[in-house]
């Protein structure tokens, strides 16, 4: 492991630009004071890793406004650093700096290709690189209805596996997540929800702190936290460092903290800085917070003996500011403290370290495992696709039926679609087949429209998805599974008692009910996979109407009832074998009125058992089609762009 002398005590090479006194020195990373076992390591670490990076760089294609050419941007220079197990890192510089973008690199969440190398204990990072770390975005993206306690455990059951215990497993993995809680905070709120924008729940310094200790209870080793403080007031945003500041003490586990302007008592809590300027993103000084102050003395700016401190380094290296030093020290970091803080990266990895798998295995054990099976945690999760399924399964069901206002909704418009489609064909039943046929048109679109009224509601539960399915909690395959059960529960709950509504306001016989409820529930199912494809496509809420219309249009315009056999154009007959509706509803009509051979004509409807046949296996097969379809969109669209 990294130790005091991560960084050396080398003097700068270079003098500086135009200063008259010497080059400061890099002074070495002082060690956090951690309660020490036998062996020298943390007495309950669930954090020994060591992180380093080098020649990170990010640039992006810009057009000219002027003249329409792209052009390359660079965003971020080459930086490197190392940061021994249990540092607290604290990355701050004005806006555009790229503290954000060197965060999302090393954090491995950056989407857009980038240059440089990042290390986990002197090796190149693999897969299982967010098994063993964390991350903790901007937003605080928690399910609503979800309690501060759930939030936790619910990490904690996907990233520690701790099946092995047996009977005792709910107990111990209560104790940890309680602890978890009183350290950041929060245990006198944990039976609480989270609440929205809807929904009244803990305040926003809860919820941030809530956000940091999700990401900090399934044993990561580093933490890698963005802009965890702003928003909030100074005191809650000390709160929020003070409880990452305990668990680096206490754990061992390394805080990478992008934060803007923190106060005194919260800079005191940090043991590195990485402070960057912008135009284009450079670092100024990466070495300990506590002698950035004589690093800037020596080169010739000392802080003033008033005022916060951070609030000076922010003042003299912000581009655009007058009396502004951003060139000055950017060179001066680049011609001396760079060349030592590459090192200390090549000695970092040229000493090596735990491999991934060994690293797992120890915070397993710490985490109260007994057995640890190395071959099953080669992977990206943590637990078995049976796990995963189970935990997802229990919270949906449990968020479902907490969420008393949705399911109200939701069952108070099927029931009131149906009786305001029922009063509209009151006692159709007792009138000519010929002009029921619109009722049971009816029956088949209002099933498909009432899927529109939940798309928003699967787009948020994608956002949710994306966050946690980013950092390695569970795999697609998993919430895909939860969501189809779920979903599809609910929609053909909603859909039967839409239909028994209107079924029985239209007097048609019972007799006939099932052969009808048999068809139209096979071509619900696919109507809603189809909008399961639109959620998965769509952009936001706001656009999915606009992309679900076309197919949408297309599957209710060929029905085999506006447009049919007899009907339709030769080159658009096409769409009549695509359209789930067109199969349907000439079931329905041969099966309900098998004598009447006018409709047959009239429409061109084929009554055979061969029909039948080749109708449900059309369905069967959109169905899944759809499904499949679905998920491989869920899985490759909309993803987090970092």
């Amino acid at each position: 492991a990294l130790g005091a002398d991560a960084f050396g005590a080398d003097a700068l090479a270079a003098s500086a630009m135009g200063a008259t006194k010497e080059a400061p020195v890099v002074v070495e990373v002082s060690d956090v004071s951690l309660e020490r076992g036998p062996d020298g390591e943390p007495a309950s670490a669930s954090g020994q890793s060591h992180l380093a990076f080098r020649d990170v760089s990010f640039e992006v294609t810009v057009r000219n406004g002027r003249t329409g050419e792209k052009e390359r941007k660079l965003i971020l220079s080459p930086i490197s650093g190392v940061y021994a197990s249990g540092s607290m890192v604290a990355l701050i510089g004005p806006s555009g700096c790229g503290k954000t973008t060197l965060l999302d690199i090393v954090a491995g969440k950056k989407t857009a290709p980038y240059d440089g190398e990042v290390f986990l204990n002197g090796r190149p990072r693999n897969r299982q690189y967010s098994r063993i770390t964390s991350y903790v975005p901007q937003l605080d993206v928690m399910p609503s209805y979800c309690t501060v306690s759930e939030v936790v455990e619910f990490n904690h059951r996907l990233r520690v596996d701790l099946s092995n215990l047996g009977p005792e497993e709910s107990a111990e993995r209560r104790r940890i997540c309680d602890e978890v809680l009183t350290n950041f905070g929060l245990f006198g709120v944990k039976d609480q929800i989270i609440g929205d924008a809807y929904v009244r729940g803990i305040s926003g310094g809860q919820k941030r702190r809530t956000t940091l200790a999700r990401g900090f209870v399934g044993g990561a080793q580093i933490v890698f936290a963005d802009e965890p403080t702003s928003g909030l007031s100074a005191t809650d945003a000390e709160l929020c460092v003070r409880a990452m500041r305990s668990e680096s003490e206490g754990k061992g586990v390394t805080f990478v903290v992008v934060i803007h302007q923190p106060r005194v008592e919260v800079c005191a809590m940090f043991d590195h800085l990485v402070l960057m300027t912008s135009n284009p993103g450079r670092a100024v000084y990466n070495g300990p917070f506590k002698d950035a102050s004589k690093y800037f003395a020596d080169a010739g700016h000392p802080v003033p003996p008033v005022g916060n401190p951070t609030d000076f380094y922010l003042d003299i290296i912000t581009p655009g500011i007058p009396g502004n030093k951003a060139d000055f020290f950017a060179e001066l970091y680049r011609e001396a403290q760079a060349k030592t803080v590459s090192r200390a990266v090549d000695a970092c990895v040229a000493a090596g370290g735990e491999d991934p798998t060994q690293t797992l295995k120890v915070a397993a054990m710490r985490a109260g495992a007994t057995s640890f099976s190395a071959e099953r945690h080669k992977g990206v999760h943590s637990v078995s696709i049976g796990t995963q399924i189970a935990t997802l399964f229990k919270r949906r069901v449990t968020l479902t039926l907490r969420d008393k206002r949705q399911l109200k909704t939701r069952f108070g418009m099927a029931s009131l679609q149906g009786l305001i489609i029922g009063l509209a064909f009151l006692d159709i039943g007792n009138k000519l087949p010929v002009q029921q046929l619109s009722f049971l048109f009816m029956l088949l679109q209002i099933g498909a429209l009432s899927n529109m009224s939940v798309m928003p509601e699967m787009i948020a539960q994608r956002l949710v998805f994306k966050f946690e399915h980013s950092d390695g909690l569970y795999s697609t395959a998993a919430s895909f599974i939860v969501d189809t059960a779920v979903n599809n529960t609910l929609a053909v709950c909603g859909n039967f008692l839409t239909t028994c509504i209107m079924y029985a306001l239209s007097g048609l016989k019972w007799s006939n009910f099932g052969q009808l409820y048999f068809w139209s529930i096979i071509c619900f199912v696919v109507m809603v996979n189809y909008f399961k494809i639109i959620a998965a496509v769509a952009p936001s809420h706001a656009e999915s109407l606009q992309v679900a219309m076309p197919g949408l249009m297309m599957f209710i315009l060929f029905n085999n009832f506006f447009v049919n056999q007899a009907t339709a154009p030769a080159f658009m007959r096409w769409a009549l074998y695509v359209s789930p509706m067109a199969w349907t509803i000439e079931q329905i009509i041969t099966g309900l009125y098998p004598a009447d051979e006018n409709l047959k004509t009239l429409y061109g409807y084929d009554d055979s058992d061969a029909q039948s046949v080749r109708a449900f296996i059309v369905l069967l097969v959109e169905a899944i089609a759809f499904q499949f379809i679905a998920l491989v969109c869920l899985a490759k669209l909309n993803n987090i762009q970092r």
